[in-house]
């Protein structure tokens, strides 16, 4: 399998006056899973498309394995991606689908058994697609992308519309790409979803880089040298614990995050002052949460509260 990495140079795209993607600079490597993430608006969609020669770019490179999309003759055996499940007719039958796109790409009639099989859709090879559940449209959407079997693989929202066995199963698959040595990017929403999944990550913010960064220390930056507390004292134990002088924020129900005092005091002060608390320990930050704070700021369409 060769190493083949995804590239970004400098990539700029706008629409009128609206800059959506502003010298954009990012490489994806073989043997990770790569998140790709941001708020909407942030760049995701028109990077990918300008990755797959979808859009062109104002400026900039895109590459993949050293060479623009648009060069390769038979781009399915090289790059296999997921923008659209909606993209296939809905009165075509799912083998078929893959056959014609295997046909076009040069790729063995064989193939297409294999993606469907690992897909976990044999048993509706016949079935027209127009009929299909949203999981079994995203389903075959990644067969398709498989069909190749592709050294480069870039799907965006590949868990949409998948029930938990799916989310495990296509979570289990891209590791094992990854682990094969392919280069895996996917673009999500679901922060939980990545930090189970991904090995690094790449935030976008109105169409610039935020953080390019492993997910461990993305994680273990955020998380800091903060305490957790696990108690059914709330009100005691802010009281103690900010009188020993740390900085107390409150996390949850029966639980707190303390600043300015490690284990050992906080134990200490909450022993002394006679709060129970059934968990003392370093605070892990989880991935929404680092995601949501990096990228308040950069947030186009947000809500009133």
């Amino acid at each position: 399998m060769p190493s083949l990495t995804i590239e970004a140079r400098e990539l700029v795209k706008t629409y009128g006056r609206t800059v959506a993607v502003d010298h954009l600079s990012f490489t994806v490597r073989p043997g990770l899973v790569t998140g790709f993430v941001g708020p909407n608006g942030a760049g995701k969609s028109t990077t990918l498309r300008m990755l797959l020669a979808l859009d062109r770019p104002d400026s900039g490179t895109a590459l993949i394995g050293g060479r623009p999309y648009r060069d390769y003759r038979e781009p399915a055996r090289t790059v296999g991606a997921l923008l659209d499940p909606e993209a296939v007719h809905p009165g075509r039958r799912a083998a078929d689908h893959l056959l014609w796109m295997a046909q076009y790409n040069g790729i063995p009639r064989r193939r297409v058994g294999e993606v469907l099989a690992i897909t976990g859709l044999e048993s509706a090879a016949r079935k027209r697609a127009g009929g299909f559940s949203l999981g079994m449209r995203q389903r075959l959407g990644i067969a398709a992308a498989l069909l190749g079997d592709p050294a480069v693989l870039i799907l965006d929202e590949p868990v949409n519309g998948l029930d938990p066995e799916g989310i495990r199963w296509i979570r289990g698959l891209l590791r094992s790409m990854a682990a094969e040595g392919r280069t895996v990017l996917i673009s999500s929403h679901l922060m939980g979803e990545l930090q189970d999944t991904a090995d690094h990550l790449i935030v976008l913010g109105r169409g610039r880089v935020l953080a390019d960064t492993s997910v461990r220390e993305l994680l273990d930056l955020t998380s800091g040298s903060r305490i957790e507390v696990s108690t059914s004292d709330r009100g005691g134990a802010l009281e103690a614990l900010t009188g020993a002088g740390a900085t107390v924020a409150v996390t949850g129900a029966e639980t707190l995050t303390v600043d300015g005092l490690d284990t050992a005091r906080v134990a200490a002060v909450l022993s002394a002052a006679g709060v129970p608390f059934t968990g003392v320990g370093p605070h892990r930050a989880s991935l929404e949460d680092v995601y949501m704070a990096m990228t308040r700021e950069h947030v186009t369409f947000s809500a009133l509260t």
